[in-house]
């Protein structure tokens, strides 16, 4: 049973153009397929379209971060993961409020093999002025 109301084709349509047109099909192509399995399957969660359009905005604004793979939560949020540096990743959740929940993890970044671990819930600039050690 889906916790959300499901997001309209229109909006679908909207966010994968405009990926589309900023280069970044795989995202478009992602969506489209979680689009289709939520329209065909009662039991997959639909991205809300809130959430949808929040990840939307992100990957827009920050190409540089490359394209993420993309799913969606129990809860019908968006969610990103990249691979980072070292052998890291960095997951973002995107809420429909606008906030940001992220986690991550570095790969060994010096010779006692230490890692970097951070996780919290931020608006975008501060979630990405925290995550930019395990960007660089």
């Amino acid at each position: 049973m889906h916790s959300q109301l499901p997001v309209d084709h229109k909006t679908y349509a909207e966010v994968t153009v405009a990926l589309r047109d900023s280069g970044l099909e795989e995202s478009a192509d992602r969506l489209g397929y979680l689009q289709r399995l939520a329209d065909e399957d009662p039991d997959e969660e639909p991205i809300a379209t809130a959430s949808l359009r929040h990840l939307t905005s992100f990957l827009l604004d920050e190409r540089h971060l490359g394209q993420p793979e993309i799913g969606v939560s129990p809860h019908g949020v968006a969610l990103a993961q990249w691979r980072v540096v070292g052998n890291g990743i960095l997951a973002m959740e995107f809420l429909g409020s606008g906030l940001i929940r992220f986690a991550g993890a570095s790969g060994p970044r010096s010779h006692d093999g230490e890692s970097l671990r951070l996780s919290g819930t931020l608006p975008k600039a501060k979630a990405l002025q925290a995550t930019q050690l395990l960007l660089s």
